[in-house]
């Protein structure tokens, strides 16, 4: 009988306010797509973990370039920043529109919904979920501390608005207590941190299969 391959499993801590999280996913889904056109790769599991980065943001939100100029201390250098993120995110094959997004928003109940869908859903939905939380946000400027948009979000992926609601009065958001996202852990031992390139992401990967065997 020939032996089972163990899989591999991929924590990733992410909020949805970062970019860099976004930046990250694309990388990994580039990085994984390599490895598993490899003929007989191992089984791979992403597992994602919601971070809440910034707790104390009000449920209504904040300007979102305001509290970006104070977080940088200026016009300049939020705009330095952005103009980085744009670039790393158009090498990832995506894209950062900041000028679209008008709130800051607390991500609290976005969590939740990402909790219950995990509960609902199988993995290709709930990555497809992310996706469109992520894109919303970056790239529609959509307000993802706003119930009504977060329900939509969540009905577009076969999640029910008064079922998510509902769960949610009942069960926090699973937070994990990570201060920096993205951070990419594999089989819970080789870490990477920051939205490292698609041939990192590849490397660890391979030294991750090395260490199971």
């Amino acid at each position: 009988m020939q032996a089972t391959t163990p899989a591999l499993d991929i924590d990733v801590y992410l909020d949805l306010i970062c970019p860099w999280c976004l930046i990250g996913k694309k990388n990994l889904a580039q990085a994984l797509a390599i490895f598993t056109s490899v003929p007989g790769h191992p089984p791979v599991n992403v597992h994602w973990r919601s971070v809440q980065l910034l707790p104390d943001v009000p449920p209504e939100g904040l300007d979102f370039e305001a509290f970006y100029r104070q977080r940088l201390g200026g016009v300049m250098r939020m705009h330095d920043r952005q103009a980085q993120v744009r670039a790393a995110a158009r090498q990832a094959g995506t894209e950062v529109h900041f000028d679209r997004i008008r709130r800051m928003p607390n991500t609290r109940l976005a969590h939740g919904l990402l909790a219950y869908a995990k509960r609902q859903l199988p993995p290709e939905k709930v990555d497809a979920l992310l996706e469109a939380l992520l894109t919303g946000y970056f790239q529609q400027g959509a307000d993802l501390g706003d119930e009504g948009i977060l329900s939509a979000i969540g009905s577009c992926h076969g999640l029910k608005p008064a079922a998510w609601k509902s769960w949610m009065a009942r069960h926090p958001p699973e937070l994990e207590p990570a201060t920096s996202v993205p951070l990419f852990v594999f089989n819970r031992e080789l870490s990477l941190s920051g939205a490292q390139p698609v041939s990192v992401m590849l490397e660890a990967l391979r030294e991750a299969l090395a260490a199971v065997h």
